[in-house]
């Protein structure tokens, strides 16, 4: 990128973040060698068939229907197994799954067990400091099986439905379980009143005479890969990621029975929904330090940078300064009225983790000008911003994206 842009990344970054059925696939090792150094493989397979491929290291937990399943033999299955197959031979590796329990994902991760994790995981901010989690391949949400007055409710142990029923339900008996699969027996049994899942392991899960309660689908499923490989891997995921979202959505229709919404506009809103879910942190992190929400000179230097970028990139000078300002203000105002405890640091932590994503941010808007989609955004297309922004916010935030539609 232009040395203006990646000046802008950074300050937009610190003004943001400190001031504001099925089909098969081929059976694979399962291996949990430790990390060895490889070269870069190339974006596309080699040109000979033949020539040696270097393994990529997937982390998947087998327990996640549709996403991985791991069979008597140790064969893994689903629709992140199907990708990874997919995605590997595009890029010139030979996959190898590597198991995990979701109660040490983030440990191994971070250790180099796996090169990247591909097993329904969920984008969150505490997760997104570390390594590269790519855009997104599905969308779903939380649901409860059975009783949601009972008083003793199981779940996963680790995962990211356990937070959110510890969250949702603070006053009841709350089952951790090691092994996923169980949930449906417990509940069968009648060992407890109700189980969480989410709306794609929701079918696995059903049994006839459970009641069936979902959240709304606002939960990314994205491809997590570790530190050691970020930048060189997860861009290149990435970028397969957008060049197939033809075949991803085939995958989609094979493994959850829909096809859901992949395009760059879709893209961008979530780009912009993970910034805005970091600001309940940031805000408690300046709390705890005596840190000032608003640094208005700051903030005027980084729209005078947008302005400058903005002309380089060839997209609108005055619309570009506005959205930017727009996310500023909004920013803020989250800040104000929302705070999440947090044991991450503001400086070496989130501070990185949201110049990374206003990078990807500029970056989705240019490929969302060049889809021509950004006039057809509705209202309904920014409802991933409910959590943070309330209707009259995310308005005027779509008008701001509506008017650098390329006209």
């Amino acid at each position: 990128m232009l040395q203006t842009a990646s000046r802008l990344v950074l300050l937009v970054a610190v003004t943001w973040g400190c001031s504001a059925n099925r089909a098969s696939v081929p059976r694979v090792t399962i291996n949990a060698k430790a990390p060895s150094a490889r070269r870069a493989a190339p974006l596309v397979a080699p040109a000979h068939a033949s020539a040696p491929r270097s393994e990529l290291r997937v982390g998947t937990s087998g327990d996640y229907a549709p996403f991985s399943v791991r069979d008597a033999a140790g064969a893994v299955t689903g629709f992140d197994a199907e990708l990874a197959g997919k995605l590997a031979h595009d890029l010139g590796f030979q996959p190898t799954f590597v198991p995990f329990h979701w109660s040490e994902l983030g440990e191994r991760l971070v250790s180099g067990a796996f090169d990247v994790v591909m097993s329904g995981v969920t984008w969150q901010p505490t997760r997104a400091v570390s390594g590269y989690m790519t855009r997104a391949v599905a969308r779903g949400g939380p649901c409860v099986l059975g009783d949601t007055a009972a008083p003793r409710i199981a779940v996963n142990r680790g995962g990211v439905l356990e937070g959110w029923a510890r969250t949702r339900y603070p006053d009841r008996e709350l089952i951790s379980v090691e092994q996923n699969t169980s949930l449906p027996e417990l509940l069968t049994q009648g060992r407890v009143g109700a189980i969480v899942t989410d709306s794609f392991e929701r079918r696995a899960f059903e049994r006839p005479g459970f009641a069936v309660h979902c959240e709304p689908a606002l939960s990314r499923k994205v491809y997590w890969v570790g530190p050691a490989r970020s930048h060189e891997l997860g861009e290149r995921i990435d970028a397969w990621l957008g060049a197939n979202t033809a075949r991803v959505q085939a995958s989609q229709q094979r493994w959850f029975g829909e096809r859901q919404r992949l395009d760059a506009t879709t893209h961008l809103v979530d780009l912009i929904a993970r910034r805005f879910a970091f600001m309940p942190l940031v805000a408690a992190l300046k709390v705890a330090h005596a840190l000032p929400i608003e640094d208005l000179p700051r903030e005027r230097e980084v729209l005078a940078d947008v302005g400058h970028s903005a002309q380089r990139m060839g997209l609108p000078q005055r619309p570009a300064i506005e959205l930017f300002a727009l996310q500023i203000e909004l920013s803020k105002a989250v800040q104000r009225r929302t705070s999440e405890a947090s044991s991450l640091d503001l400086s070496t932590q989130i501070r990185p983790a949201l110049s990374e994503l206003g990078e990807r941010i500029l970056r989705a808007v240019v490929a969302a000008r060049a889809e021509h989609k950004l006039a057809e955004l509705s209202l309904v297309d920014l409802d991933l911003l409910s959590p943070w922004l309330v209707p009259e916010e995310r308005q005027r935030l779509l008008e701001s994206l509506r008017a650098l539609a390329d006209g």
